[in-house]
């Protein structure tokens, strides 16, 4: 199946959660309820593996921007769901940057005190939404939540996680800088 064309089912799996929570009274949306909950977390576990940085971009782009839509019930989320749109629009510019070493050289030039670096790879905004979106999410993991919901969480961080290494990676290339070898002693974490 093409990547869009799952990007395409999560979607419309979204609308169908929706519509399900409004009716939850009706026979069988319970069932119905949990069965698009997990072939969300599937269709998330499946562009994480199979999708490209692209991909697990507008895939996040599109659930942020639901969630904004149909859940974006307070001021502070909807704040807290801007703010990462907003963040992920220019770390979808930067994927695009640094695609090109030319264009990406000042970015790196720009970044070059040491808080302002990882290693030899500027810290530069594409990192830091890789590292506060995946905060961000772990910080719903901790609310009261069904399994379901986790496990979904779970995925999405995963395919940040996905993300920041394939970009981390276009940073090397884009510099001419080769990857430092694996840190095994590093926990599970977005140390990167």
């Amino acid at each position: 199946m093409a990547m869009t064309g799952l990007i395409d089912d999560l979607r419309e799996a979204l609308v169908i959660e929706f519509e399900c929570v409004h009716d939850l009274g009706a026979l069988g949306a319970v069932q119905r309820h949990q069965d698009v909950r997990e072939r969300q977390r599937d269709l998330f576990r499946d562009i994480g593996k199979d999708g490209t940085i692209g991909d697990i971009l507008s895939t996040e782009k599109s659930l942020l921007a639901f969630e904004l839509g149909h859940y974006g019930n307070s001021k502070a989320m909807r704040g807290s769901i801007e703010q990462a749109l907003n963040d992920l629009a220019i770390t979808e510019n930067l994927v695009q940057t640094v695609n090109n070493p030319t264009t990406y050289k000042p970015i790196n030039d720009a970044h070059s005190r040491p808080k302002n670096r990882v290693g030899s790879l500027p810290r530069d905004e594409a990192r830091q939404f890789f590292r506060s979106h995946w905060t961000r999410l772990l910080n719903l993991d901790k609310g009261r939540l069904d399994l379901i919901d986790k496990k979904i969480i779970d995925a999405r961080r995963a395919n940040m996680r996905t993300a920041e290494k394939a970009y981390i990676a276009l940073q090397h290339s884009a510099l001419g800088i080769a990857p430092a070898p694996p840190n095994k002693g590093r926990g599970q974490g977005m140390g990167l």
